[in-house]
C-alpha cells in the first residue's frame, strides 16, 4: 500500500492515523467534505469547550499587540520625559545631580507606564480586529487569501485612527489596507511554499482525524461482529448436522 493510499473502511484499523496516510487534498476527506462556510464559522465560535484553535490565534495576536504596543509606547514616552526634564531643569541637573537623577527616573517610570497603557490597549485592539477578521475570512472561505487581510487591516486601521477625525480615519484605512496587503501576500506565498492548507490545519487542530478514525473503527467493529455472529451460527449448524 502506498504512503498516500487510503485504508479501505472494511479493513482493520492500524492504530492512530498518521500524517503519511493522508491524501494530498484534505478537503476531500469525508469528515470535511460536507461542511459549509457557516458550519466552519459556528465551529470556530463554539465556546462550549473553551477557545478553539482559531480563537487561540486571535488571543495570541491580541497579547502580542498589547506587549509590542506597550513597550513601544512606554519607551517613547520615557525618552520624551527624560529630554523634557533635562531641558526644563538644566541648572538643577548639574547642581544636585543625585536628586535630579532620582526625580528624572521617577518621571520616566511614570511616563513609561502611561505611554505603555495608552498605546498597548490600542495596539491590542488593532491586532485583535485584524487577526479575528483574517481568521474568520480564511475559515469561511476554507483557503488562505489576500482579500481578508486587506479588509481586516483597513477596518482595524480605520478604528485605530478614528479619534483623529475623517482625514485620520481615511489615512488609517489606507495604511491598514496596505499593511494587510503585504501581510496577506507574505502568508499566501509562505503557505504555498510549505504546502499548508486551511483544511489540513482544521483536520489536525479540530481532531477530525480522531473522528475519522473512530468512524472507520466503528464500521470495522460492526463488520467484525457480524462475521463472528455468522461464524457462530455456521458452527452451531454443523454441530446439529453431526448429531
Amino acid at each position: 500500500m502506498s504512503a498516500t493510499q487510503e485504508q479501505p473502511d472494511d479493513q482493520a484499523p492500524r492504530g492512530i492515523v498518521s500524517e503519511i496516510d493522508r491524501p494530498v487534498d484534505f478537503s476531500q476527506i469525508a469528515v470535511l467534505q460536507n461542511e459549509t462556510g457557516w458550519d466552519r464559522l459556528r465551529t470556530m465560535f463554539d465556546l462550549s469547550s473553551g477557545f478553539g484553535p482559531e480563537l487561540e490565534l486571535v488571543k495570541t495576536g491580541v497579547g502580542i499587540g498589547i506587549v509590542l504596543g506597550g513597550l513601544s509606547g512606554g519607551l517613547n514616552y520615557a525618552k520624551q520625559a527624560k529630554m523634557n526634564y533635562i531641558r526644563q531643569n538644566e541648572a538643577n541637573y548639574y547642581l544636585k545631580p543625585k536628586e535630579a537623577m532620582r526625580e528624572m527616573q521617577d518621571k520616566m517610570a511614570l511616563e513609561f507606564f502611561r505611554g505603555g497603557f495608552k498605546l498597548g490597549w490600542r495596539m491590542g485592539l488593532f491586532s485583535g480586529i485584524y487577526v479575528l477578521g483574517t481568521v474568520s475570512g480564511l475559515t469561511y472561505r476554507n483557503k488562505f487569501g489576500i482579500a481578508e487581510h486587506v479588509a481586516s487591516g483597513a477596518v482595524a486601521g480605520l478604528l485605530f485612527k478614528i479619534n483623529l477625525g475623517v482625514k485620520g480615519s481615511l489615512a488609517g484605512l489606507v495604511v491598514g489596507g496596505l499593511l494587510g496587503l503585504v501581510s496577506g501576500t507574505t502568508m499566501c506565498v509562505g503557505t504555498k511554499a510549505f504546502g499548508i492548507t486551511v483544511p489540513e490545519f482544521r483536520y489536525w487542530q479540530h481532531n477530525y482525524w480522531m473522528k475519522e478514525y473512530n468512524e472507520k473503527k466503528a464500521k470495522w467493529d460492526k463488520k467484525r461482529k457480524k462475521e463472528l455472529s455468522s461464524a457462530a451460527e455456521e458452527s452451531q449448524e454443523q454441530k446439529a448436522e453431526t448429531t
